[in-house]
């Protein structure tokens, strides 16, 4: 009776022991390939990190350089004393301060808002100061273009 006792016990470790490696062999498979792609990923999330960081960069850029090209047309309107084209370039420089955000320098849009009205005000009274004002401003616009590289 205790040999048969053994023998069913022997056999319930090796079915139990069959079963076990039947499901752990798969999933461990399984885990290794999962550890495997997980790998093969990380260097990719890090590049796409890297990559967003350097897109807002870049939208950064777009944006000052658009305003920076504005405002030359600007100076161009203000010395031949065209008021439509002006006051059109005045209004695509505002826009474009509005959509302007740089988390580096987050004061930097005021500041530059500011001397855009001084340019908007003299416009009107004082072309020679209009002009300054927006050389000044133009000026600004480089010092950011260079802390933007």
């Amino acid at each position: 009776m205790v040999r048969q006792v053994g023998f069913a016990f022997l056999f319930f470790l090796l079915g139990a022991l069959i079963v076990g490696l039947v499901l752990y062999l798969p999933t461990n498979s399984d885990l290794k390939a999962a550890e495997a792609e997980l790998d093969r990923l990380y260097p990719i999330e890090s590049d796409y990190a890297d990559l967003v960081v350097e897109h807002e960069r870049i939208g950064e850029q777009r944006i000052v350089y658009k305003i920076l090209a504005n405002a030359s047309q600007m100076h161009v309107a203000l010395v031949k004393e065209d008021k439509n084209r002006i006051t059109q370039y005045l209004g695509y420089i505002e826009d474009d301060l509005e959509n302007l955000s740089i988390a580096d320098f987050p004061d930097i849009t005021g500041s530059l808002q500011e001397q855009l009205d001084k340019v908007a005000d003299k416009r009107l009274s004082d072309d020679e100061g209009a002009i300054e004002a927006l050389q000044l401003f133009q000026n600004d616009l480089l010092l950011l273009i260079d802390n933007l590289e």
